[in-house]
């Protein structure tokens, strides 16, 4: 490598790539040019003489490879280089692509996307006569992954699924291996598993990849773990960049002690720190620093700004979470005002449910937006599905809403029996749902599905009768558990999630009295006209790692929500809620404002809220 490309990077960046042999450790935090580093770090490898094609180079997406393989490109200034560059699982397919036929698998061997998992599930649930209910195979399906990818047996992992799943998951293994399939999870455990039993095979790997690079160490699982262990050769030459105080995914198997206990592993390993912060100013970095020190699981490191002072973060206090929306929609239209580009914003949260209200003020000052990784709260599956029981009370010759709700949940009304009411309906000339009770008369519907009909239309007249003596919220209310609705939802492996969703819609519509009105609002909140080109992103706290915007606002930081109540039991969890925070304060170049509520009406109740104990742990606030 030419000595300019070394003297671009500062000190701790430059000592992280002229490092070469044995095992090296880079603690990069937030914005410190990690992937900078990791490029420039293989193209020193290189301009060493070592050849390319036994460099490995393991990220978490596809994005990140691809990026890291073009801008290895660039400063080659090659064509194309053989450094093996690709996700964990692209390289799990790869090795068994090679290896598979050692434990009697074909080299085209399937591999089962999440629909084909919950599918084959489904067949050994009704093979093994165990009634499917809804959500069960997904149930199932999450129980296999979270078992293979932490490396833990299923007796091991807290999760009641009304059924021993011993058998079932018995039964899926074995239906799988014999159509010569992998599922996702096998991937990267199956490769591990077979370079820890196989020395021959696990020599030849040594021999193949002598330097192997880990991105977002941090985010690795215990299956990954013993992946890169059992691919480390003699020569110890692996090279682990994360930050562990960016470690948000324990609740999908990740364990921020794989970085912690490097040095337990690799007790020679060299250590470098990346504490030159090219983001965010030195306040962000000062708040957001001041925060993280609290947890008492983390590797010491203190962020330095190369962007100078900037303002202070900024925490609001509302009087309630419709006063926290509106406010940030008029400083986001102040900010547009001003000709901020509107990709330069960004609103995150911790719950989804806290995405509806910030959407409403969006629209009434039209404020481009989309939600980021996620779908907007009126076009939910749940919220949709409920809004249309709306539309036919309001409108009962509203076919497109009886279509899509007159078999959910599920009442045993199949394509036939409907295609014979909605033929008995034209023939009477009148709406489908008018001719219901006619066509179970004439019995033109017959058994089970005459059965749903009957009960579909009991549920309807309810309804009608209760619409018109309560408020919309009342309506929902009493939608949800006749109709089963709740029940039904609950059965999905999300189903708690969605629940939520439904208890906010129904918050959201107390008081009012006026359905076709409700029904308007709702359906231009949901047809918003949203220009292509740049949109503010709301998206949650998750969502928005990796990411960076000039002006970053996070609303609902009360106990409860940032930290989450269902952390409150383990100082682990508490300690990746204040991560959670962290990441969110670091996505900003130049503004943070971090606001809660007194009062907030979430999941159907209005509840006083406290502000969040991080944000006493913030200096500068």
């Amino acid at each position: 490598m030419k000595s300019d490309l070394l003297e671009s990077l500062n000190p701790e960046q430059a000592r992280a790539v002229r490092h070469t042999d044995g095992p090296l450790l880079i603690f990069a935090g937030a914005g410190s040019g990690k992937t900078r580093v990791i490029v420039h770090r293989v193209a020193h490898l290189i301009s060493q003489g070592v050849d390319a094609n036994r460099i490995l180079c393991l990220t978490f997406t596809n994005k990140a490879a691809g990026e890291m393989k073009e801008r290895l490109k660039n400063l080659m200034k090659a064509y194309d280089l053989p450094v093996w560059a690709g996700t964990f699982h692209s390289f799990g397919a790869w090795l068994l692509r090679r290896e598979a036929r050692r434990i009697g698998y074909p080299a085209g061997f399937a591999i089962y996307d999440e629909a084909d998992q919950r599918s084959l599930i489904g067949r050994c649930l009704k093979e093994l006569n165990i009634e499917r209910e809804r959500g069960r195979d997904g149930r199932i399906a999450w129980l296999i992954n979270i078992s293979k990818d932490t490396l833990r047996s299923i007796d091991e992992i807290p999760f009641d699924l009304h059924l021993d799943p011993a058998p079932v998951i018995a039964l899926y293994e074995q239906k799988k291996r014999a159509s010569g399939a992998f599922d996702f999870a096998d991937l990267i455990c199956a490769p591990g598993q077979m370079l820890e039993s196989m020395p021959d095979m696990r020599e030849a790997y040594h021999s193949r990849f002598t330097h192997i690079l880990v991105d977002e160490y941090q985010d690795t699982n215990m299956a990954q773990y013993r992946l890169l262990m059992q691919l480390v050769g003699p020569s110890r030459n692996i090279c682990v960049v994360g930050d562990d105080d960016q470690s948000i995914y324990g609740w999908r198997g990740a364990d921020v002690g794989n970085i912690l206990r490097f040095r337990d592993d690799f007790p020679e390993a060299e250590v470098v720190v990346l504490e030159q912060n090219y983001r965010s100013t030195e306040d962000i970095l000062k708040a957001a620093s001041s925060l993280i020190a609290n947890n008492r699981y983390r590797a010491p490191k203190t962020l330095r700004s190369a962007c100078g002072p900037g303002s202070d973060v900024a925490v609001v206090e509302m009087r309630d979470d419709g006063e926290e929306a509106r406010q940030i929609a008029y400083s986001v239209s102040r900010l547009i005002e001003a000709e901020v580009s509107p990709a330069e914003i960004a609103v995150f949260y911790r719950v989804n449910a806290l995405s509806r209200v910030l959407e409403e003020a969006f629209v009434r000052l039209s404020i481009p937006y989309a939600v980021y990784g996620g779908i907007r709260f009126y076009e939910r599956r749940e919220v949709k599905d409920l809004l249309a029981y709306l539309r036919i009370i309001a409108n009962p010759s509203d076919e497109e809403a009886l279509a899509r709700i007159i078999n959910l949940p599920p009442r045993g009304i199949g394509e036939r029996s409907l295609d014979a009411l909605h033929a008995f309906a034209l023939k009477q000339g009148v709406p489908t749902l008018a001719a219901l009770e006619q066509a179970l008369m004439h019995k033109v519907v017959k058994g089970a599905a005459a059965k749903g009909l009957a009960s579909f239309l009991t549920l309807m007249e309810g309804l009608m009768k209760t619409a018109g003596r309560a408020d919309v919220s009342e309506v929902l209310s009493a939608l949800v558990e006749r109709s089963g609705y709740r029940d039904y939802l609950l059965q999905d492996v999300d189903g708690e999630d969605r629940l939520l969703n439904v208890r906010e819609l129904i918050a959201s519509a107390e008081g009012i009295t006026d359905l076709p009105g409700y029904l308007q609002e709702k359906a231009l909140l949901t047809t918003m006209d949203v220009a292509g080109g740049e949109t503010v992103s709301v998206m949650t706290l998750h969502m928005s790692k990796g990411l960076e915007f000039d002006h970053v606002f996070i609303a609902g930081c009360e106990e409860g929500l940032l930290p989450h109540s269902r952390s409150f039991d383990e100082v682990m969890n508490i300690e990746e809620e204040r991560r959670l925070m962290y990441v969110g304060i670091t996505r900003a170049r130049r503004q943070v404002v971090l606001s809660w509520s007194r009062v907030r009406a979430l999941y159907g109740r209005e509840t006083y809220q406290m502000p969040s104990g991080f944000l006493r742990e913030i200096d500068g606030t």
